[in-house]
């Protein structure tokens, strides 16, 4: 089973390294300015400083994290949270508006909301974001539960891969994200980990966006379909960013699952 310092280490070499590529990509391309060729001046003036914003940032938060991982506990402890939502609607959107990126939310079709994640976005973070391109950097979120106490802190790597943590507010993580690829359907799936097995999975295809989310011993709990538009609340949502919902297990929702839930929208959307 691997431990927390060796993916943390592996997350601040992935982004050390991502980030040097994007810096020198952009000073490339700030670098071509000083052609004046028409045809590629406004490519440069668009790609460069973006570019290298991302590079920095990334660069920053890999060291961070690299460094982290040398004061960090070794293992994953149990998940001691207890608390769910005791019963929800069959369909629901999960999302964040297009005026507010460092927020994602859940959403019953009324447009009540149930839970949420907020983030604390850095200056790069948010310079990076005006471009659109904050879906590969890191990201650090506190989710809170319906009366809105926090819960869980949540932690996205950045790169163009992608992994996710989920500490208590005590600081101890308890589960992390992954991905994989069924090679002969060609299906993503998406495992959300605790200690030494898969407690919640997300399965489907990559290009349609649709994904049924199972626990441990494959009951289907809910399907997720990436920015789909429920028809019965089609003006609430449709400058809202994120996919439905629909539950198949109505009850006594886990919190854990709600976390994976918003991990993977942090990683389609955010």
């Amino acid at each position: 089973m691997l431990n927390v310092q060796t993916l943390i280490r592996q997350d601040g070499r992935r982004q050390l390294i991502t980030g040097g590529v994007l810096v020198a990509t952009g000073l490339f391309f700030l670098l071509s300015i000083l052609a004046w060729q028409y045809q590629s001046f406004l490519l440069s003036l668009l790609y460069g400083p973006v570019l290298t914003i991302s590079g920095l940032a990334l660069l920053k938060t890999g060291f961070r994290d690299y460094e982290k991982a040398k004061q960090t506990d070794s293992g994953f402890t149990k998940d001691y949270m207890i608390d769910t939502v005791e019963k929800l609607p069959g369909r629901m959107y999960m999302g964040h508006s297009t005026k507010n990126f460092f927020q994602a939310t859940l959403y019953d079709m009324d447009g009540k909301a149930y839970t949420r994640i907020n983030e604390e976005p850095s200056f790069l973070h948010k310079l990076t974001f005006l471009a659109y391109y904050g879906s590969i950097l890191s990201a650090d979120y506190t989710m809170y539960n319906q009366h809105g106490d926090a819960v869980y802190h949540i932690e996205k790597k950045g790169g163009f891969s992608w992994r996710g943590y989920v500490q208590l507010p005590n600081g101890h993580y308890v589960a992390y994200t992954k991905d994989s690829k069924d090679k002969a359907t060609g299906r993503r799936i998406f495992h959300y980990v605790e200690k030494d097995y898969c407690r919640w999975s997300a399965e489907g295809d990559p290009y349609i966006g649709h994904y049924k989310v199972k626990d441990h011993v494959g009951t289907v709990w809910a399907v997720i379909k990436q920015n789909a538009i429920p028809v019965e609340a089609a003006e609430r949502f449709e400058e809202i960013n994120g996919y439905l919902i629909e539950w198949k297990k109505r009850d006594e929702i886990p919190q854990s699952l709600l976390a994976f839930l918003f991990l993977l929208q942090s990683r389609q959307n955010l």
